[in-house]
Parts: C-alpha cells; structure tokens; sequence
C-alpha cells in the first residue's frame, strides 16, 4: 500500500468543505433561483460555476453541468497529486467509470428525445469523449449515430455498447447500459491485479458497484424472468445462479434480499429512484470503513471522490425541485435520505 500522505491531507482539507445538511437548509431559505445558485457559487461546492450562472434566467442544465465538470476537475487534480505511478494509475481507473455513465447518459437522452443541454449536464464531464463529443451525441437522431459521435472521440466503452444495438428493438436500453457498465467495470479491474493492497481495496469497491447495478436490475425486473447475459459478472454478494434463483423468487423476495445484502430498509427500495439513490449511499459505507482503518491508503481520496458526487446529485435535486415548488421540507428528505 502506498503511503499517500500529501493526497489524503489534500483530501483532508477539501472534506470538510462539502455541502452539508445545514448547508442544503440554507439553500433552501433563498427565495429565487437566482439567489440560490449566487449563493451556491460562494461555496466551495459551485465555486467552479461561471460568474453569470446566476444571471436570470438561470440554465439549471448549465449549472449542473458546470457541477459536473468542476467535480471532475477536482478529481483530475486528485489523480495528479497521488504519490507513485501506481496510486495514481489506480485513481485514473477510478475516475474513469465516468465514461460508461457517459454514455448511458447521452444513450438515455437521445432515446428520450431530451434537451441537448439537459442530456449533457447529466453526464458526466470525462475525456475521452470530452465535452464536443457529448453534445454532438447528444444532438444525434438516433442512437447508432450517438453511438458512432462517441466512438470517433476515442470512447471504447461507446465501442463495447454498439454490438448491443441489435438488442434495443426488443429489450430497449437495458442491454446498451450493461454493455457499458460491463466495459467500463473491466477496465478498471484490470487496472487492479498487482497494485497491492490499495488495488485490493478498488477491487472490492469494484465487486460493491457490479452488486448494486445487478440489485438495481433485479428490482427493475420486479418478478420477470431475465434474459441470458443480465447480470454483470464480477460481484461479491451474489453470483449469476443465486440472481436468477432470486428474480423467479418474485419482486418482494428480491427486494428483502437486495435491502439485506447492502444493511438497507426494505422499504428505502421503493422505487427505481429511491433504490437507486439508496445504493449509491450504501457504496460509500465500506469506503468510509476503509478510509478510517487505512487513513493513508487509497480509500480516502475513492472516499471523497463519491462523496463529491453525491454532493452534486443532492444540489441538483434540490435546485431542480425547488424551482418548480416542491415544499423545503420534502426536498431535504429526499436529498438527506
């Protein structure tokens, strides 16, 4: 394990700054859009957004993309801060699971017919593609030419998706998205064997990812028998057997077992969002572990780099629902669930 003394005190310094939940509250007390994001940019979580993001009227697809991008910035700065060719190798792994999210982001836009601008701010800001590349996908008329915008910038997680547009007619995204997933997850599993116990510790949170986008997938089939090919290979609480045996069990047995496979309540799976946002939470936990028995290993900076992420996410929401009127109240607990 690599002693990471500068990067984890960097991290450290940064952990502190994130949006809490005193912080989201305040938030919420602004009576505009405008006043929201104005005081957003004074805090460390926005102070990557333009000087006009506030401006009226607000482009909240703009600023979540400005989010996005200032959160990778930050990561890059991270990877480059790591001590030793093989930290720093395994954090460029890490930070690079944001293509596939990428490209099922753009995938999903296009499928839908959404905005461009809003296609992009759900994706993630990661080269390649790169930001040109994303918005000239984001702008195709189906999703073989998004498929072909993403491939031409270098995208080899787009490469692994196009055998599996064949699939769409009949299974619709699902199949481009385990593609993805199933790309994306290799790659940074090779990254892994013989980087020593730091490689270790990514390798399991790796093995926690494949689990929770099969749970996702088990809830989403709600009792339905799953096609050949469903589920990611590489997980740790359960393999390919033990999810087929678990789907024919029915939607609430597979909901208990998702709920008890990652120590969540059974009915924080109520809905794909709600088990989605549960998940992800639940991806942190061993991560947290890690962190506080090996506090100069890799699992500080893996730490705090999800940790970012869901900071992200929760503005979004709250910015989104509060401009449309959902109550203070509801939206704190929807975004501190």
């Amino acid at each position: 394990m690599a002693r990471l003394d500068r990067l984890n005190a960097r991290v450290g310094a940064r952990r502190p700054l994130l949006l809490d939940a005193p912080g989201l509250r305040e938030l919420l007390t602004r009576p505009s859009t405008e006043a929201r994001v104005e005081l957003l940019r004074s805090r460390a979580a926005g102070a990557g957004l333009p000087a006009d993001a506030a401006a009226p009227p607000v482009a909240l697809a703009r600023v979540e993309a400005g989010l996005r991008a200032a959160a990778r910035a930050e990561a890059e700065r991270l990877v480059g801060l790591a001590e030793g060719r093989r930290a720093r190798a395994l954090l460029a792994a890490f930070v690079a699971l944001d293509e596939a999210a990428a490209v099922k982001a753009v995938l999903r836009g296009v499928a839908l017919g959404a905005p461009i601008d809003a296609t992009v701010a759900a994706a993630p800001a990661v080269t390649p593609p790169g930001p040109e590349a994303l918005r000239a996908a984001a702008a195709a008329p189906a999703l073989a030419d998004a498929v072909a915008a993403l491939e031409a910038a270098g995208s080899t997680v787009a490469s692994a998706v196009r055998p599996a547009l064949s699939q769409v007619g009949k299974a619709g995204l699902a199949p481009l998205e385990r593609a993805a997933d199933r790309a994306g997850l290799a790659r940074a599993r090779a990254a892994c064997r013989h980087r020593g116990e730091d490689g270790e510790i990514l390798a399991r949170h790796l093995a926690d990812r494949t689990d929770a986008r099969n749970a996702e997938t088990l809830l989403t089939l709600d009792g339905a028998a799953p096609e050949p090919g469903t589920w990611l290979e590489g997980g740790r609480r359960w393999d390919a057997a033990a999810l087929d045996a678990l789907a024919r069990a029915g939607a609430a047995a597979a909901r208990q077992a998702v709920a008890a496979g990652f120590g969540l309540p059974a009915a924080a799976l109520g809905s794909p969002w709600a088990a989605e946002r549960a998940l992800e939470a639940a991806l942190l936990v061993p991560l947290r572990r890690e962190a506080r028995r090996r506090p100069l290993s890799i699992a500080v900076p893996l730490r705090h780099l999800l940790e970012r992420r869901a900071e992200v996410a929760r503005v979004a929401v709250l910015l989104r629902g509060a401009a449309v009127g959902i109550s203070g109240d509801e939206l704190l607990d929807l975004v501190e669930a």
